[in-house]
């Protein structure tokens, strides 16, 4: 058996079709000089495979470590914002948010939600390891209507039950979340960071928005924007949004 020498393709081309035009050309300059550098060093004795061709295929996180391994200091060398350190930062986040989410060992949800007629209805939700989501649900004027589980025949074709069920566990919150981010702003509460995105409108009109404590890295606030789809002729608007406590 003839042995192989990798060299490195498959990398160069994960981050060309990843990094394309997000690169001033000192920083590709420096890419390419360290990649080299790195390629010569872990392929140093003959016939050892390099640890990164055995270990990068099978995590998403070993892409972003050679990325932020690679690019991390020349990018904070130029002191300004650049669309790949927004990028490393956005995926960061995003994986961040994923495990904490799937760590969760509660999580309390207050939705409001505006149905057909624009009535708004009150949502409270509570959800623990083992037993399915509690809601209790509220009129205009605060008055209780009623308390249901999820998953109860009864309750099963309420049309509001859909968006619940949606952002009624940690698990649902994380799938709600899954779609492309997009970068809104930055803001500041209480010593933390607060980061907000957007997932746009795919094939559905629904928008997503939504803040990220980054101290915990959790959701802390959803809303669903866009066209009712019992009133289509209705201009954009906040349908519904809810708070999360983990």
């Amino acid at each position: 058996m003839t042995s192989k020498t990798p060299n490195g393709t498959g990398l160069d081309e994960l981050l060309r079709r990843a990094l394309t035009d997000d690169l001033p050309p000192d920083v590709a300059a420096g890419m390419r000089e360290r990649l080299a550098r790195f390629r010569e060093r872990t392929t140093r004795r003959e016939g050892r495979i390099p640890m990164w061709t055995l270990l990068f295929p099978k995590s998403a996180w070993a892409a972003l470590s050679i990325l932020i391994l690679v690019s991390g200091g020349l990018l904070q060398g130029r002191g300004t914002r650049n669309p790949l350190s927004d990028r490393i930062s956005l995926i960061k986040t995003r994986l961040a948010v994923s495990q904490q989410l799937a760590a969760a060992g509660s999580m309390s949800c207050s939705a409001r939600i505006r149905n057909g007629d624009g009535t708004l209805v009150d949502y409270e939700i509570e959800w623990r390891p083992g037993s399915p989501a509690e809601v209790l649900v509220r009129g205009p004027e605060g008055s209780l209507l009623r308390t249901f589980r999820l998953g109860e025949p009864p309750e099963s074709a309420d049309p509001m039950i859909s968006t619940i069920a949606s952002i009624s566990t940690p698990s649902a919150v994380g799938e709600r979340l899954s779609g492309g981010w997009r970068f809104v702003r930055f803001s500041r509460e209480s010593s933390c960071d607060i980061g907000t995105y957007a997932i746009p409108a795919g094939a559905g009109p629904e928008v997503l928005e939504f803040t990220i404590d980054l101290c915990t890295n959790l959701p802390v606030r959803i809303a669903g924007s866009g066209r009712l789809a019992s009133s289509p002729e209705m201009p954009s608007d906040i349908f519904w949004e809810a708070t999360l406590r983990f």
